[in-house]
This record gives structure tokens, sequence and C-alpha cells, in this order.
């Protein structure tokens, strides 16, 4: 007997990813508050307004958040909430290196990626397709 799979809607995905949103944004506080305060012990100026720490803070804690969460079978609080969960086609969970690859084309074609999804059967975005990997909902 085949096993029956949910795929989640576009708007369960929309509403996981405003959840995961909310928590990025927390990490990029606490992360550059860490970060700041090293800076301001270590160089003695209290700010990095003119240097290059700043988007780097904002841009490793993303990649590491969405790399880690969607790798080996964890999930983000918003995944969790609504019940998401990333597989490959062959049923493994993605490694590190898939997560970030789904990340970097997630964010290269993410309207697209989401009006293709309106139109396949299996509810795939453009980036999933790409990877080969699915997006269902546990039960």
């Amino acid at each position: 007997m085949k096993k029956r799979v949910t795929y989640p809607s576009i708007f369960t995905k929309l509403f996981s990813l405003t959840y995961d949103l909310f928590l990025l944004a927390s990490c990029w506080f606490l992360i550059g508050f860490i970060s700041l305060f090293i800076y301001n012990f270590l160089s003695g100026e209290d700010n990095f307004a003119n240097t290059i720490i700043g988007p780097l803070i904002l841009l490793f804690t993303t990649l590491w958040y969405f790399s880690y969460f969607w790798s080996d079978g964890r999930r983000t609080l918003g995944m969790s909430t609504w019940s998401h969960e990333i597989i490959k086609l062959d049923g493994s969970y993605l490694t590190k290196r898939d997560a970030f690859y789904r990340l970097i084309l997630n964010i290269l074609f993410n309207v697209i990626g989401l009006g293709w999804m309106l139109f396949n059967k299996n509810r795939q975005t453009l980036t999933d397709k790409i990877l080969k990997v699915q997006v269902i909902k546990r039960k």
C-alpha cells in the first residue's frame, strides 16, 4: 500500500516563513549585540556602522539558521508549527550543502519559485524542483 503524502499550500508556506523571519530577526539582534560587545571590548569603538561587520553578521546568521535547520531532518520553528518537513524525492533528508543551495536558490528565485508552485501538482517551488526536494505535511 502506497503511503499518502499531503503537500502544504502556498499560504501555509508563507505563514511558516513569517514565523521564521521573526525568529531570524531575533537571532540577528542577539548575534549583533554579542558581536558589538566583543568589537567594543577589543577596539574601544562603540559601533561598527562603517565597517563590513554588520552585513556579514546578517549574512552568516541567515546562512547558518536555514542551513542548520533544513538539514538532517531538523525543522525551523515555522516548519514545526505548520507541520512541514523537507525531504529529498528519494525520502532522505537534506545535507547542509543541499540546505545551503536551497537557501541561495530561494533568494534568487523567490517570486518566480512561488509562482511555479501554483502550477505544480506536487506544490514544489522552482528551487525544490531544481534540487529534487519536496516539502510535505507531517501527520
